[in-house]
C-alpha cells in the first residue's frame, strides 16, 4: 500500500528548500550587486578625480610658465611700476584668502555635474594664491634692490657736482696765483711787507688767500662725498626668478592624497582584486587555449595523416588461421528470446534477464564461470542463474533489461568454430553440462592494430556453445566477405578466422571536429561474421567526470580484452 504522507513530506521539504535556496540566491545577488556597484561608482569617482588632477597640473604648468616669463624682466622695470604691481598682488591675495578652504558638503550639494568643475576651481585658486605669493616676494626683493641702486646713484651725482665746484674754485685760485706771479720784482717785495703793499696788492693777497681756503674746502667736500659713496655698497645681483615647486606641491597635496586614497580603496576591493587576477590571467589563458587548440589540431593531423596510414598498411590480426568450421548461426535480435534446452544442456544467465522458466526446471546459483573467474568478475557474469530443463520442448524466456533500449541475440557457435567476443555484451551462455565454455585468451603485443586500439588481449570462445549477447537498439550480425568496417565502440564480436584490422575514417574534417573516431574496425573473410550494436552510444551519455572515469577504466580493461 502506497503511503500518502511521504509524497506530502517530500513536497513540503522540496518547496521549503527551494524557498531557502531562492532566498540565499537573492541575498548573495544583493551583496554581489552592491559590491559591483560600489566598485563601479568608486572607479567613476577615481576617473573624475584623475581628470581634475590632470586639469590642475595643466593649469599649474601654464601659470608657472607665464609667471616665469613675466618676472624675467622685473629687474629692468621702474620703481613706480614695481610698487604698482606689488599693490595689485596684495589686494589679490587678500581676496583669495577671504574665500577660505573648500567646503566638501557644498561640493556634494553641487551634484556630480559641477563637482569636478568646482573641485578643479578650488585647487586652481590655491595654486594662483601660491604663485601670487611667490611673485610678491620676488618683487619685494626687486624693489629693495631698486631703492638701494637709487640711493647710490644720488650720491654719485652729488660727488660729480662737488667735483665740478672744486674744479671751478681751483681754476679761480690758480688764476689769482698767476696774477701774483706775474708782478714785478718790487711788487713781489712789497707783497712780503704788509705796510708797503697798497690797496691793490693787499686785495690781491686777500683774494689769493680766500680762493685758497675755498679750494681746500671744495677738495675736502669732494673727499668726504667720495668716502661716503664708497661706504654705500652695491647690492648683490638678484638671482633670476624660479618657481618653488615644493610650495606648489603642498598646495595640491590634499588632491593627490584624495586620489591615492580612492585608488587604494578601489584596488583593495575584493571585486577589483578578482577582476585584476582574471585580467592578468586572461592572456595566459588565451595563450594556453590557442596552444591547446593548435596542439590538438597538430596531434589529430599527425595521427590522421602519418600514424593511421602506417597502421592500416600493417598485416591484419587473424586469431585462428585454421580452416573455418561450420558456419556460426545467429538469430535475429529482439527484446525477448526463447531458449530451448536439451536435457544435457544448461543455461547460465544473469538473473535480471531471466523472464520466465518452466516450473519443473531446475534453477540453481552459479557464482562464476568455471575456470574463468576473472573474466566473470570484470564482465559482470557473477551470481549466475543456472537453468536446466527436463525436455527440449520446455521453453525459457529471456528479455533485455536495459531500460527498453536493449535487445538480445542468440549466437550459436558450432563445434570447430570460434568467436571473439566482448565480455561487456555477454549476458548468458548455453553450454553442455559436462563441458563448460572453453574461453581462450590471445595476446597480440606485436601488432600495431592492437596497440593503436589499446586491445592487446582477445577473448575467444570455442563451440559448441550458444552466446546470449545484448545490444542497444538491437544486435546486427553481418558477413565479413568483401571487407566491412564499423565503429570500434559498436563491435561486440567476430569470427576468429576473420582478418581483423583497422581502417582510417574519412573524411578528415569530421574527425578533426571530434564527430568520428580516428580508426574503424575492419573485417575481411569469406565465411566469417562480425557482430555489432545498432546504436552503441544510446544510453551512455553522462557528465564529463563520469565519462572520464568510465573511459579510464574501460581503457584499462580493453587492454586485457575485457
Amino acid at each position: 500500500m502506497q503511503s500518502a504522507i511521504k509524497p506530502l513530506i517530500r513536497t513540503i521539504v522540496f518547496y521549503v528548500l527551494s524557498v531557502f535556496m531562492v532566498a540565499v540566491v537573492l541575498v548573495a545577488g544583493t551583496f554581489a550587486y552592491d559590491a559591483i556597484r560600489d566598485v563601479i561608482v568608486s572607479r567613476g569617482d577615481l576617473e573624475t578625480l584623475r581628470r581634475v588632477q590632470v586639469d590642475v597640473a595643466s593649469y599649474r604648468e601654464r601659470q608657472a610658465g607665464d609667471l616665469a616669463a613675466r618676472l624675467g624682466a622685473a629687474q629692468k622695470q621702474s620703481l613706480a611700476t614695481v610698487d604698482r604691481r606689488i599693490g595689485e598682488l596684495a589686494r589679490e591675495l587678500r581676496t583669495n584668502l577671504a574665500q577660505g578652504e573648500i567646503d566638501p558638503y557644498a561640493l556634494l550639494r553641487a551634484g556630480p555635474a559641477q563637482y569636478a568643475e568646482r573641485l578643479a576651481s578650488h585647487y586652481e585658486t590655491a595654486l594662483a594664491r601660491e604663485l601670487a605669493a611667490q611673485e610678491l616676494g620676488y618683487l619685494q626683493q626687486v624693489r629693495a634692490q631698486l631703492v638701494a641702486l637709487e640711493g647710490r646713484a644720488a650720491a654719485q651725482r652729488e660727488l660729480e657736482r662737488l667735483h665740478r665746484v672744486h674744479i671751478a674754485i681751483d681754476q679761480g685760485y690758480r688764476q689769482k696765483r698767476r696774477q701774483m706771479d706775474q708782478l714785478g720784482y718790487l711788487d713781489q717785495r712789497r707783497l712780503e711787507i704788509e705796510l708797503l703793499r697798497g690797496p691793490v696788492l693787499d686785495q690781491l693777497v686777500r683774494d689769493v688767500a680766500a680762493r685758497r681756503i675755498d679750494e681746500q674746502r671744495a677738495a675736502a667736500a669732494c673727499n668726504a662725498q667720495k668716502a661716503a659713496l664708497d661706504r654705500i655698497a652695491l647690492p648683490k645681483q638678484l638671482r633670476a626668478f624660479s618657481i618653488d615647486g615644493t610650495a606648489l606641491d603642498r598646495a595640491v597635496q590634499p588632491l593627490d592624497e584624495l586620489v591615492a586614497e580612492v585608488e587604494n580603496a578601489v584596488s583593495a576591493h575584493p571585486v577589483s582584486r578578482i577582476a585584476g587576477l582574471l585580467l592578468s590571467a586572461l592572456p595566459v589563458a588565451c595563450g594556453l587555449l590557442l596552444i591547446a587548440l593548435a596542439g590538438k589540431f597538430a596531434l589529430r593531423a599527425f595521427l590522421y595523416f602519418v600514424l593511421a596510414p602506417l597502421v592500416t598498411r600493417r598485416p591484419p590480426v587473424r586469431l585462428d588461421k585454421a580452416a573455418p568450421g561450420q558456419r556460426i548461426e545467429p538469430s535475429a535480435s529482439a527484446a525477448s528470446q526463447t531458449v530451448k534446452l536439451h536435457p544435457h544442456e544448461e543455461l547460465l544467465v544473469l538473473p535480471r534477464y531471466l523472464q520466465g522458466a518452466p516450473v519443473a526446471a531446475a534453477k540453481t546459483t552459479r557464482w562464476l564461470l568455471k575456470g574463468r573467474w576473472w573474466t566473470s568478475l570484470v564482465s559482470g557474469m557473477v551470481m549466475l542463474t543456472c537453468v536446466r530443463t527436463r525436455s527440449h520442448d520446455e521453453q525459457v524466456v529471456l528479455s533485455a533489461a536495459d531500460g527498453g533500449l536493449g535487445e538480445l541475440a542468440l549466437i550459436r557457435v558450432p563445434a570447430g568454430s570460434a568467436l571473439v567476443f566482448q565480455p561487456r555484451a555477454l549476458v548468458g551462455v548455453v553450454c553442455d553440462q559436462a563441458a563448460p565454455p572453453q574461453v581462450e585468451q590471445h595476446w597480440r603485443l606485436a601488432s600495431l592494430h592492437a596497440w593503436l586500439t589499446l586491445q592487446l588481449r582477445y577473448s575467444v570462445i570455442r563451440g559448441p556453445v550458444t552466446l546470449i549477447l545484448q545490444g542497444r537498439r538491437g544486435v546486427r550480425v553481418r558477413q565479413a566477405d568483401g571487407g566491412h568496417m564499423v565503429r570500434q565502440t559498436a563491435t561486440l564480436g567476430f569470427s576468429a578466422d576473420v582478418a581483423y584490422s583497422t581502417q582510417r575514417s574519412a573524411p578528415f574534417l569530421p574527425y578533426l571536429r571530434g564527430q568520428t573516431d580516428l580508426l574503424y574496425d575492419r573485417f575481411d573473410g569469406g565465411h566469417g561474421i562480425y557482430v555489432h550494436d545498432e546504436t552503441p552510444s544510446v544510453g551512455r551519455e553522462g557528465g564529463r567526470v563520469k565519462r572520464g572515469l568510465e573511459g579510464l577504466t574501460d581503457g584499462v580493461l580493453k587492454v586485457f580484452g575485457l
